[in-house]
């Protein structure tokens, strides 16, 4: 196979159809040891995920939010458009993407062993709520079950501590 280069902006025009929720990416690359994913925006989900390795965000469209835990800490980082960030390792993540917002993230294939999980947590007090812990092989099918799991019980998104109920994505 001949290497060649893709006009990028055009491959996003051709896939915008694909960025939509729930998960609302489309892997660049399939298949290889990297994982280049665009990922467009609107999302509404509420987790939050935790990755084994380092993920990069190069946000291309609008001005995204990733919200993270950081040393116990809940803090916001905006990620402007034309801006980008090395995200390290284990730092639980939510990137909350507004509409016609478009970014590439990049992180690695998994390892042998290791496991991805989603977290979520009550969005009035930080509360943990649910956890799901998967091994992960296809990014953009993988989190739907987790996701569809943690809202198919009530139970799993109220808050023990201050009864607010975490509402499903529309």
């Amino acid at each position: 196979m001949a290497l060649s280069a893709i006009n990028f902006m055009g491959w996003i025009d051709d896939n915008r159809d694909k960025l939509k929720p729930p998960v609302g990416n489309c892997e660049v690359y399939p298949n290889h040891e990297f994982i280049v994913m665009v990922i467009g925006g609107p999302n509404t989900r509420t987790d939050y995920h935790v990755n084994a390795g380092e993920e990069f965000f190069y946000q291309l469209e609008g001005d995204i939010v990733l919200k993270v835990v950081e040393d116990g800490e809940f803090r916001d980082i905006p990620i402007k458009e034309g801006e980008i960030l090395l995200l390290p390792a284990g730092i639980p993540h939510s990137p909350r993407r507004p509409a016609n917002t478009v970014g590439l993230v990049i992180e690695r294939e998994r390892r042998e062993g290791e496991i991805d999980q989603l977290l979520w947590f009550c969005e009035e007090c930080n509360t943990p709520l649910h956890r799901e812990a998967f091994n992960l092989q296809d990014i953009a099918k993988d989190l739907i079950p987790a996701i569809k799991n943690y809202y198919a019980s009530t139970e799993k998104h109220r808050c023990v501590n201050c009864g607010a109920v975490d509402q499903v994505p529309t």
